[in-house]
């Protein structure tokens, strides 16, 4: 016997090929980027209430709601979470169907839930949560990444812009490049920052831990066992790295 009731519900809102810039603002539950199925482009909003019992919650889901607004290219979808007793949970997770050749700027904002982009994104990334990790595929553009308490991690980007990933407890961990004239800021209060990044990276580096050490071994740069370091491989771009609580290593490939 299950211990909670729930309902579900779901809503589609389909990205025309006028969209070319998506923003998503949630409220507890995950956002998902992920490639066309082979259906049209849309975002799914799958839409959950639990509770002890069942009664009620047919209500508190009828105004569980995504409220969409569209304007000169660039579509906004916001939750809308109703008031609800004690012991009762609702939730909206948000699935991205699209291309990144059609979405050029993506912003996925949400207080309660991990955040992932399955797809090799090209343009801007703008992500935030306040409780759970960051994942990222592919990508090349400029990112701000955040979240309060998760991980950061990703495959493989090249960095463009002014960019930023923070946490303040998890790790951040991840292979990139940077184009010549970015700003890049990697910051954990309470994690190990790892990045693999190529032999003949340009930069000024400066890392900083306060309780840990720092390894940096790329190309000729060969630093450890510090808990700050600084090299200039050449005025730009400029990458920071800092963390309270944890270990900093900078890898070449």
């Amino acid at each position: 016997m299950a211990l909670f009731s729930k309902i579900r519900s779901r809503e589609e809102f389909i990205l025309g090929p006028e969209v070319k810039s998506l923003q998503i603002d949630g409220s507890n539950g995950a956002i998902t980027w992920v490639p066309v199925d082979g259906g049209a482009a849309r975002v799914v909003a799958e839409k959950e209430v639990r509770g002890l019992s069942v009664e009620g919650l047919e209500h508190i889901l009828a105004d569980l709601r995504v409220e969409s607004t569209s304007l000169e290219g660039t579509m906004i979808l916001r939750a809308i979470m109703p008031s609800k007793s004690f012991g009762i949970n609702a939730s909206i997770a948000f699935t991205v169907y699209a291309s990144p050749d059609q979405i050029g700027d993506f912003q996925g904002h949400t207080s309660n839930g991990a955040i992932s982009v399955g797809v090799p994104f090209s343009g801007k990334l703008n992500l935030r949560t306040s409780n759970g990790r960051i994942e990222l595929q592919a990508g090349s553009g400029e990112l701000n990444a955040a979240t309060s308490n998760g991980s950061i991690r990703f495959s493989k980007i090249f960095l463009q812009g002014t960019s930023s990933l923070r946490t303040s407890n998890g790790a951040i961990v991840g292979q990139t490049e940077f184009a010549e004239d970015g700003t890049y800021r990697f910051q954990t209060s309470n994690g190990a920052i790892e990045l693999r990044i190529p032999h003949d990276s340009p930069g000024s580096f400066e890392a900083r831990t306060s309780n840990g050490s720092i390894e940096f071994r790329v190309g000729d740069d060969q630093v450890g066992g510090r808990k700050r370091v600084a090299l200039e491989r050449s005025a730009h771009p400029q990458v920071t790295m800092a963390t309270s609580n944890g270990s900093i290593s900078v890898l070449g490939y």
